[in-house]
């Protein structure tokens, strides 16, 4: 890699795009002299687009060079120079691996990788953020293998560790009470050396290869450091033939040995504890952590609630060891075994003294036999030579999935909030969705600099389809646009100021190429702009950037012509990046922070929203459909250039997500939208214009193009229904809170009925949580009254007696809604108006229903039929059907009834069922186009002022009442079957 060939690449770029330039001026100063004032504008807008693509190729050959200087320049370590700073005092680390329901295999992986790491001073902490009590049996079975797995680490190594450190003190032993024979000396140690070699390979043969990441694990962290420590058992025996054998090298190799499988690894779960943060996302999973290092803590009961405060030093305690490096690991990861040691001996350099991060960007797992994978993991190891570039110029960022930082470093930047009224300590900041991005300007405010190790030690995973790299690459892009500000502030400081123009460009560029340069793509793909602005020196700009991307592409381990393969890559997550970036701007102007989305480590396929298929094929037709008329019109350039980009997309299409993949994700809203096609042929008149337009809605909306307005509400608070053995109601309604968390939900409402807490008092701590995690309580009566049984007064009387309980939970100023149970609002009309004029006087606001499908009836069947599998599997696939379409009914319906879409309002129980299903239902909604709203929000639609004056004995939603009332037929919603039926 020569610099001198990248500066000639950048020359010859920026020379191609100024002669481009005068070439759009010469054809602007010609349309003005015409007045053609809308090709003159168009034309200068062709500046602004063609500069922005070409920034981001300089940013790339800048990059490239400054990696090349590194390259050029860098004096690594030694092997004797890293063996003395191991014989030292090595800074004590801690190693945090944070985990949310993986894969306990994959996590295995990253904790043996961790715990092999070949640095004495190291503890291992598996962050498990799953809820603490499992609501499902799969869930728990899942949750308990991950708790087994720091154990299962440490007795793995058990063996081996007590082999070498009973070898170890024996030496000691011979070295004290006699004169030591070196040589034959050198000759055990060679022994024992060979002895850990046979433990490494017989751990290789161990562990299964089922895909090639374990073939990547396998080889780094176990053949690898067999290999290693049977050539230095050659070494010894050389050694112990002539050479002269140092006693302190021997007992240095003794003690080294030792340490290598001395470790511990432990497990903590923060969301056990109620003064913990609960935040759904890693930044508070790791501040969590961080924030009790160095620390004593005592539990304490508090009824149900379980709190950790500081204990005094006589108390009986938890102790958090404190070190003076954390090394954070993504739990797909696998790092060489001297990554700790090595990243270690950098900051501690002298030079490196305020170095606060230092980290190796991580690169994918080679040899994935999947195309996407493969090209996606391109993309991957390519930015691990842009991020060692961006360190040339002081422009490091902190990237996650592996880094060590400094604890000194975190302790300046630290702040402190409230949550739930507890006080927590946040060091990386959790405001956007790349929470490294925004810690590294933080960082950089305090005066701390990062640093890029230039080795290649780490690997993490890539996802293998469509729907979980759109989930990835959308959240990489949403934050940078809201970073940009602080970054600004950030330049008017003293430290910002004394940074360089480099440095400033660079971030500058990282913050929002992502937003830039796919609005630009967009623009200049989608849009026909005049022919004469075209010229020769257009596509000279862009070759040097791609003839030397495929040159480190080919460096790297990949082909010549997988760079079109990343360039048709490029193109399909156009509209991935600009939804990304779209949910930045929607979080600047409503100050509501993004859904963190995790990336998918499943089994099995992730769907992809239906909307960004669609977007994809709107892309398709739209770049189609415009090169065919540039043709037409004679534009041969024009036309030519926009076919083949429309050919790039095509193969993405076919190749990276599939087309029985693709349809099978179109098919909810296909069949959502099909009694609408009318519309949409209609939609097909205005052709120029039907593709731009269904790409612009689909990234406004990234789930469909048209979608709903839906309210949460779940009645029967604390409990409800029947519960499968082995599953506790506290469970149940942890569960139900934290999905509804992680899918954004802030705000939703549970009907309490407060006679079971008077019965049980224990459930109280269901609405301490319910209310802890930031949602509200509504009346359902004290006793779930029926009002057709108890009449007017008894029932407005359980009502007040239900207040208290609302009060003692919710606060003094209680929200004042009210949910009648059964639905039952009166068996006569002057009945049924007598009760409402009473919820009235008492300034209760009734909150109907619309979306309803019986979801208690589904609940008595799951506990009956929970030990069977395949029942509870298709009991499962039939409620979300059912609640599929209860929703498609009621849109119908309030079509029909008042010729709009209205705001939804669903109707869901406190039950096992529900907390079980609820996440794969609340998937299935979004990507029906769902947008969850709050009850408040709801019940603004001026559809809820109408009064059905309707009587009935039966369970009836709103929607239902209103047909009754205008004399439609009414259909119930559809029951499951008896008994435990697998079909």
């Amino acid at each position: 890699m020569s610099p001198i060939v990248t500066l000639s690449a950048a020359a010859l770029t920026l020379g191609a795009w100024a002669v481009a330039v005068l070439h759009v001026f010469w054809v602007v100063n010609v349309t003005l002299q015409e007045h053609q004032h809308v090709v003159s504008v168009a034309a200068l807008a062709y500046v602004v687009l063609i500069t922005a693509l070409v920034a981001g190729s300089l940013t790339y050959l800048s990059a490239r060079y400054g990696y090349a200087r590194r390259l050029s320049t860098r004096q690594p370590a030694s092997d004797s120079e890293i063996d003395a700073f191991r014989m030292t005092v090595v800074p004590s680390v801690t190693i945090l691996v944070p985990s949310y329901k993986e894969d306990p295999a994959l996590v295995w992986k990253t904790l043996l990788s961790a715990a092999l790491q070949d640095y004495p001073r190291r503890s291992i902490v598996l962050l498990i953020d799953d809820p603490p009590v499992a609501a499902t049996h799969e869930d728990a079975r899942a949750l308990d293998e991950m708790r087994e797995l720091a154990d299962a680490v440490e007795r793995r190594l058990a063996a081996v560790h007590a082999r070498v450190r009973s070898a170890a003190a024996a030496f000691e032993q011979r070295a004290d009470t006699a004169r030591l024979r070196l040589s034959g000396e050198a000759r055990k140690l060679a022994a024992l050396h060979q002895e850990v070699a046979a433990w490494f390979a017989d751990e290789a043969i161990r562990h299964g290869i089922v895909d090639h990441t374990d073939g990547v694990f396998v080889e780094v962290t176990l053949l690898g450091e067999s290999r290693r420590y049977q050539q230095k058992a050659a070494d010894l025996l050389r050694d112990a033939e002539g050479a002269v054998i140092d006693e302190n090298l021997l007992r240095g190799a003794y003690r080294r040995l030792a340490s290598r499988f001395e470790v511990t690894v432990r497990t903590f779960e923060r969301k056990r504890y109620t003064n913990l943060s609960h935040e759904p996302n890693k930044a508070m999973n790791l501040n969590t952590y961080i924030a009790l290092m160095g620390g004593r803590f005592r539990e304490r009961a508090d009824g149900a609630q379980r709190l950790l405060e500081s204990a005094s030093p006589d108390e009986r305690g938890i102790t958090f060891d404190d070190s003076d490096y954390v090394v954070v690991l993504d739990a797909d990861t696998v790092v060489h075994p001297e990554y700790v040691l090595r990243l270690a001996h950098g900051l501690s350099r002298p030079e490196h003294r305020r170095v606060a991060v230092i980290q190796t960007p991580y690169c994918a797992f080679p040899g994935s036999g999947r195309l996407l994978e493969s090209v996606a993991g391109a993309t991957t190891d390519i930015q691990f030579q842009v991020h060692q570039g961006f360190t040339y110029f002081g422009a490091t960022f902190w990237v996650g999935a592996n880094a060590m930082i400094r604890k000194a470093a975190l302790e300046e930047i630290v702040e402190v909030r409230q949550e739930r009224g507890f006080e927590v300590r946040v060091f990386i900041h959790d405001r956007t969705v790349i929470e490294d991005t925004e810690s590294t300007v933080d960082l950089r405010r305090r005066g701390w600099q990062l640093y890029n190790y230039p080795e290649r030690m780490a690997f993490s995973a890539t996802p293998a389809d469509f729907g979980a790299l759109l989930i990835q690459r959308r959240r990489w892009a949403n934050g940078g646009l809201l970073i940009v500000p602080k970054l600004w502030r950030f330049l008017w400081t003293f430290e910002g100021r004394r940074a360089g123009v480099s440095e400033v460009l660079l971030r500058l560029h990282y913050l929002t190429s992502l937003a830039v340069a796919n609005v630009a793509l967009l623009f200049l793909l989608g849009l026909a702009f005049d022919e004469r602005l075209a010229s020769m020196w257009l596509p000279i700009t862009a070759a040097p950037y791609y003839l030397l991307y495929a040159v480190d592409l080919r460096s790297i381990g990949y082909r010549w012509r997988d760079v079109l393969r990343v360039y048709a890559l490029n193109l399909l997550l156009i509209p991935v990046n600009l939804g990304g970036v779209l949910r930045s701007v929607q979080q600047a102007c409503t100050g509501r922070r993004s859904t963190f989305g995790r990336t998918p480590k499943v089994v099995g396929r992730t769907a992809a929203p239906a909307g960004y298929v669609l977007a994809e094929a709107g892309l398709l037709g739209w770049w189609t459909f415009g090169a065919l008329m540039e043709l037409e019109a004679g534009h041969r350039l024009n036309g030519l250039f926009a076919l083949a980009n429309a050919a790039f997309l095509l193969y993405a299409l076919v190749r990276f997500v599939g087309l029985r993949d693709a349809c099978a994700d179109l098919q909810p809203l296909v069949a959502q939208t099909a009694h609408g096609l009318g519309t949409l042929r209609l939609a097909l008149a205005w052709r120029r214009f039907v593709a731009p337009l269904i790409v612009l809605l689909a990234l406004l909306f990234p789930s469909k193009v048209t979608g709903t307005d839906l309210a949460i509400t779940i009645d029967d608070f604390p409990t409800h229904g029947p519960l499968p053995p082995g599953i506790t109601r506290l469970a149940v309604a942890d569960q139900l809170i934290e999905v509804l968390r992680r899918h954004g939900i802030r705000d939703a409402v549970g009907f309490v009925n407060g006679g079971q807490i008077a019965d049980t008092p224990e459930h109280g701590i269901i609405l301490e949580r319910w209310i802890a995690a930031g949602y509200r309580l509504g009346n359902h009566t004290f006793g779930h009254v029926d009002l057709d049984r108890i009449g007017p007064d008894g029932f407005l009387a359980d009502v007040e007696r239900n207040e208290p309980v609302i009060v003692r939970y919710g606060g003094t100023a209680p929200d004042r809604m009210f949910r009648y149970p059964y639905l039952h609002e009166g068996a006569t009309l002057i009945e049924r108006e007598g009760v409402r004029l009473g919820l009235r006087e008492r300034r209760y606001q009734i909150v109907p229903v619309t979306v309803d499908f019986y979801d208690w009836a589904w609940n008595e069947m799951y506990a009956r039929c929970a030990s069977n599998a395949g029942a509870v599997e298709a009991l499962t696939r039939g409620f979300r059907e059912a609640a599929l379409r209860a929703l498609d009914w009621s849109e119908e319906t309030a079509d029909t009834l008042v010729r709009r879409p209205i705001k939804q309002i669903l109707l869901l129980h406190v039950s096992a069922l529900v907390a079980l299903t609820l996440d794969d239902l609340l998937s299935a909604y979004e990507a029906r186009g769902v947008r969850f709203i709050s009850v408040r929000d709801a019940l603004e639609d001026p559809v809820y002022g109408i009064d059905p004056k309707v009587t009935w004995r039966d369970q009836e939603n709103f929607l239902t009442q209103l047909l009754r009332a205008t004399g439609r037929p009414r259909p119930r919603p559809p029951l499951p079957h008896e008994g435990c039926h697998t079909d």
